[in-house]
């Protein structure tokens, strides 16, 4: 199933200015989504978020690493003869990707803010996925599963830092003071 939706997103590129935009997406979108948790640690009011999205950045690369590490699964451009990438990319491991990994990060932060941008978000981060099996560098699963940690650890990491701040011991402080 993964090679076939490989191949059949593969014949979409035939046109120039698709083969521009996708490329376009996928160098670009996750090192803007970067930039944005970092920029988010600079402001007093969205430090905590901008943490959190680089803990969980932290900790799904390792999960990531160790997971290629394990069990590396080639690319669809060197297991499949009739893609050719779109960009160049050394013949590495690709699953889960990584990139998708900081749009699951991005996509569970800007729908926890309950942002009225976040079905753009959602577009936005859906493109960037689809233009990483679109140029032939990743199957379908890598970028689901990707951005499915990320995301997974976003939110796991958020509820975490919220339940420590209100813990027992600092309740009973507060109702002592």
């Amino acid at each position: 199933m993964d090679n076939a939706l490989v191949l059949w997103m593969y014949d979409f590129s035939e046109a120039e200015w698709v083969d521009a935009l996708m490329a376009f997406f996928s160098a670009w979108g996750y090192k803007a989504m970067i930039a944005l948790f970092l920029m988010l640690v600079l402001s007093k009011k969205t430090r905590k978020l901008g943490i959190t999205a680089i803990a969980a950045s932290a900790m799904g690369l390792f999960i990531s690493r160790s997971i290629r590490w394990i069990a590396p699964r080639e690319r669809p451009f060197v297991a499949l003869e009739e893609v050719t990438p779109l960009i160049e990319k050394e013949p590495s491991a690709s699953f889960p990707s990584e990139q998708a990994l900081f749009v699951g990060i991005f996509i569970a932060l800007v729908w926890m803010i309950g942002s009225r941008f976040r079905w753009i978000a959602v577009l936005l981060g859906l493109t960037i996925l689809v233009s990483r099996v679109y140029l032939g560098h990743h199957y379908v699963s890598d970028v689901l599963i990707g951005a499915g940690l990320g995301g997974f650890l976003f939110v796991i990491i958020y509820k975490l830092s919220n339940t420590r701040q209100s813990s027992p011991l600092e309740k009973e402080k507060s109702l002592t003071s």
